[in-house]
C-alpha cells in the first residue's frame, strides 16, 4: 500500500510540475504548508472559505483516470482515502488545533461518500465557448469544471441568504481562477507558426477569444445574482474578465517556462490586491513584451 501511494504521489506531481524537478516539488509543499499556517493565524477570516480548501482534490477524483486501475486492488478505497487525507493533511491539522471537530467529521464523510460513489457515464458536454483557443474545450472535459458552477450558483444563494458578502466574492475569486484555468494550457509552437495571423493580432485574437469565453462561464452567475436582486453586485464581475486577460499574457511572455508563469501570476494577483491595483499600470509594458515574445517564436 504505501508503495502504491508513493507512485500516486509521484504521478500527481508530475500533473504540477516537469518530471524531477523536485526544486518545483518543494516550492509546492512549501505553498502548501506556508498557506496553512496563514490560515491558522487568520483563521476567523479564512473560516467561510474553508470547503474550498477541499475542493481541488473533489476536482482531482472526477478527472482522474487511474480508478480502473486502482480497482484490481482490493484495497483500493482505503488507499484513496488516505491518499486524499494526505493531500489535505495540513489544512484538517489546522481544523482540528482550532476544534473544529464538526467540519473535519462532515469533510471525512463527504469524501467516502466521495470514494464510494458509483461512476457516472455522461454524454459529451457541448460547451458554447468560441473555438479560436481549442484549450478551452479540453481544459474543461479535462477537469470536469462544469461540474463546480452548480456548487457556485448554491453558495450564491447561500452568500444572499445569509448576507454573507465574503462569501459571495469567494464565489467570485473561484470563477476568475476557473477563467484562468485555459491560459495555463499551452499550444505548440507549430500551431503559432502556422497560424496566419502576425503576432499583434494572433494576441488580440486570443484576448477576444478570453473574453467571449469567460461571458459564457459568467452568465450563470449573472442570472442567478438578477433573479436574487443584487445589481450592486455585478460590478465586481469585472474583475472576472481582466485577471484571465493577464494571465494570457504572462502565457506569452513566459511561454516556455509555465513555472514561472504561475509565480508571476500569484505575485500579480497579491500586489493588485495590496497595492490596490498598481501593477495594473504596467499593462502596455506586459503587451508589447508579450507581442515581442509571440514574435521570436513565429520567427524561430
Amino acid at each position: 500500500m504505501i508503495t502504491t501511494l508513493k507512485y500516486l504521489f509521484l504521478i500527481r506531481f508530475r500533473k504540477l510540475v516537469t518530471k524531477d524537478d523536485n526544486l518545483a516539488v518543494f516550492l509546492l509543499i512549501l505553498v502548501y504548508l506556508v498557506s496553512a499556517i496563514l490560515i491558522y493565524i487568520n483563521f476567523e477570516s479564512f473560516k467561510n472559505y474553508i470547503p474550498f480548501l477541499f475542493l481541488e482534490v473533489v476536482i482531482y477524483h472526477l478527472q482522474r483516470s487511474d480508478l480502473e486501475l486502482l480497482k484490481m486492488r482490493r484495497n483500493y478505497k482505503v488507499i484513496l482515502f488516505t491518499e486524499y487525507i494526505i493531500y489535505s493533511f495540513p489544512f484538517y491539522l489546522v481544523l482540528l488545533l482550532k476544534r473544529e471537530f464538526i467540519f473535519i467529521i462532515v469533510i471525512v464523510l463527504f469524501k467516502l461518500l466521495l470514494i464510494n460513489l458509483p461512476k457516472i457515464n455522461l454524454k459529451i458536454i457541448k460547451y458554447p465557448f468560441d473555438s479560436f483557443n481549442i484549450y478551452w474545450h479540453i481544459s474543461f472535459r479535462k477537469y470536469k469544471l462544469i461540474y463546480v458552477l452548480p456548487l457556485l450558483i448554491i453558495i450564491v444563494f447561500m452568500a444572499v441568504n445569509t448576507n454573507n458578502q465574503n462569501l459571495l466574492y469567494a464565489v467570485f475569486l473561484a470563477l476568475t481562477l476557473i477563467a484562468c484555468v485555459p491560459s495555463f494550457e499551452r499550444e505548440t509552437t507549430e500551431e503559432i507558426k502556422r497560424n496566419p495571423f502576425d503576432a499583434e493580432k494572433y494576441l488580440r485574437f486570443q484576448l477576444k477569444n478570453s473574453i467571449i469565453n469567460t461571458a459564457y462561464l459568467v452568465f450563470p452567475i449573472v442570472i442567478t445574482l438578477s433573479f436574487l436582486l443584487q445589481w450592486e453586485k455585478m460590478i465586481f464581475l469585472i474583475f472576472i474578465f481582466i485577471i484571465p486577460l493577464y494571465n494570457l499574457l504572462l502565457k506569452y511572455i513566459y511561454f516556455n517556462n509555465s513555472l514561472l508563469q504561475q509565480i508571476f501570476f500569484v505575485i500579480f494577483i497579491s500586489g493588485s490586491l495590496i497595492l490596490f491595483g498598481v501593477p495594473f499600470l504596467a499593462t502596455p509594458f506586459i503587451y508589447k513584451k508579450a507581442i515581442k515574445t509571440l514574435k521570436e517564436l513565429k520567427t524561430c
